[in-house]
C-alpha cells in the first residue's frame, strides 16, 4: 500500500486539525484567553524548527522501512521496542481522549437524553472497519472528506464575520509572560501528533522535502489559528475562555438571510469527519506498530477498542477530565515529543549495522 504524499497530507491534517480545532482549543482559551493567538504564533516558529529536525530524522530512513525496523537496524531490537512503546502509550493516550471527547460533544449538544452506548457503539463500529480493513480506507476517506470539512470552515468563517469585532484581540502581554508559557505548552503539546508522519513514512511512494514540512506545520496551525482568532472576536477573551466547545458554538452564530438559521448541523459533519479518522487511524497504528505476530496484533486491536468503548460508557467526570488534560497531559506529550524526538535525532547519526561483520 503505497500512497502519494499528497494523500498522505490530507490525512495528517484531517488527524491531527480536529486535535487542533476541537480538542486543542478550549485549553488554550483557558490559559491564555486573549494571548491565545499569540501563542500560536510563538509555536508556530518554534514548531518550523521541530518540522526541520522531524525532516532530517524521516531523511535518514531512506528506505522508507518500518519505524521500529529501522531503530532495531540501528540500535536492536530492545531499544526499538522500548521506542514503539512510548509510540503506543502516546497513541493510546490521544485515542482515548479524542473518543471521550467526540462522545462528550454529541452528548452536551445533541442527544443529551440518549443513553450513552447507543452513540458510542455505531462511532466505535465505523472506527474499528476503518482501522481493520487497510490503510487505503482510511487515505481515500480522507481524501474524500477533508476538502469538504475544509470548504465548511471557510463557510464558517466568512459567514459570522459581522458578528465579530477583532479589537478584543488587543491589547496582548496584559497578564504578563505566565499565560503565553502555560499557551505555547498547550500548543506545541497538541502538535506532537505530528511525529505520527515517522509511522507513516513506509507509505509514501517519495520522501517529503523540507518545505512540505514546514507546509504542513503551517497548515495544522493555522487550524488552530483561525477558530482562536474567530472565538475571541465573536464571544470575548472572557467568555471564549469558558466555552466547552468555542469552534462549534460559531457555528451557532451563522445565518443565511432573515429565514435560515441553526446551520451548525453543519459541523456535525465536520466533527465526525476528523473524530473517525484520528479514532481510526489510531486504531490502526496500535495493531500495526512494531508487532509481526497476527494473533497478538488482533488482542492488542481489540483490547483497544474495549478501552475505547469504556472511554465513552464510563460516567467519568468531564470538570475532572478537562481539568487532567490541561494541567497534565498537553505538558506530558510535549515531553514525549521532546523525548522521542532526541533519541531519534541521535539514532539517525548511529551507522547502520552490517549483518555477517563483528566488532572488535
Amino acid at each position: 500500500m503505497i500512497f502519494s504524499r499528497l494523500q498522505i497530507s490530507f490525512v495528517v491534517i484531517l488527524f491531527i486539525g480536529i486535535s487542533n480545532h476541537v480538542l486543542m482549543l478550549p485549553h488554550l482559551l483557558y490559559v491564555a484567553k486573549r494571548d491565545a493567538w499569540v501563542c500560536v504564533l510563538i509555536g508556530y516558529f518554534i514548531l518550523l524548527l521541530w518540522g526541520s529536525i522531524l525532516y532530517l530524522v524521516m531523511s535518514k530512513n531512506k528506505q522508507n522501512m518500518k519505524l521500529a525496523a529501522w531503530i532495531s537496524l540501528k540500535t536492536g531490537k530492545v531499544i526499538s521496542g522500548m521506542i514503539m512503546i512510548v509510540f503506543f502509550i502516546h497513541i493510546l493516550l490521544i485515542a482515548f481522549i479524542s473518543f471521550y471527547d467526540f462522545i462528550t460533544s454529541i452528548k452536551i449538544y445533541f442527544l443529551p437524553l440518549t443513553p450513552q452506548w447507543i452513540v458510542v457503539l455505531p462511532f466505535l463500529l465505523l472506527c474499528v472497519w476503518g482501522a481493520s480493513s487497510n490503510l487505503k480506507t482510511i487515505v481515500y476517506s480522507s481524501t474524500f472528506l477533508l476538502p469538504i470539512v475544509w470548504l465548511l470552515g471557510y463557510f464558517v468563517a466568512f459567514s459570522t464575520m459581522f458578528n465579530k469585532d477583532y479589537s478584543y484581540i488587543f491589547p496582548v502581554l496584559v497578564s504578563g509572560g505566565t499565560p503565553i508559557i502555560k499557551g505555547v505548552i498547550i500548543v506545541l503539546g497538541g502538535s506532537v501528533d505530528i511525529l505520527l508522519l515517522l509511522l507513516l513514512q513506509p507509505y509514501i511512494n517519495k520522501q517529503f522535502a523540507w518545505w512540505h514540512i514546514l507546509l504542513l506545520v503551517t497548515i495544522l496551525l493555522g487550524l488552530v489559528l483561525g477558530p482562536a482568532l474567530g472565538s475571541i472576536s465573536a464571544f470575548g477573551p472572557n467568555v471564549a475562555s469558558v466555552l466547552r466547545f468555542p469552534a462549534f458554538e460559531q457555528w451557532r452564530l451563522v445565518e443565511l438571510g432573515e429565514h435560515v438559521s441553526h446551520l451548525d448541523f453543519l459541523a456535525v459533519f465536520q466533527l465526525i469527519s476528523g473524530a473517525v479518522i484520528r479514532v481510526a487511524l489510531c486504531l490502526y497504528f496500535l495493531k500495526d506498530i512494531g508487532m509481526k505476530n497476527k494473533v497478538f496484533k488482533m488482542s492488542v486491536f481489540w483490547t483497544s477498542a474495549s478501552i475505547l468503548f469504556l472511554a465513552g460508557v464510563l460516567p467519568i467526570s468531564d470538570i475532572w477530565m478537562q481539568t487532567a488534560i490541561g494541567k497534565y497531559f498537553y505538558p506530558a506529550l510535549l515531553s514525549i515529543g521532546v523525548f522521542l524526538t532526541c533519541i531519534l535525532v541521535v539514532i539517525g547519526f548511529i551507522p547502520q549495522k552490517v549483518k555477517g561483520t563483528k566488532s572488535i
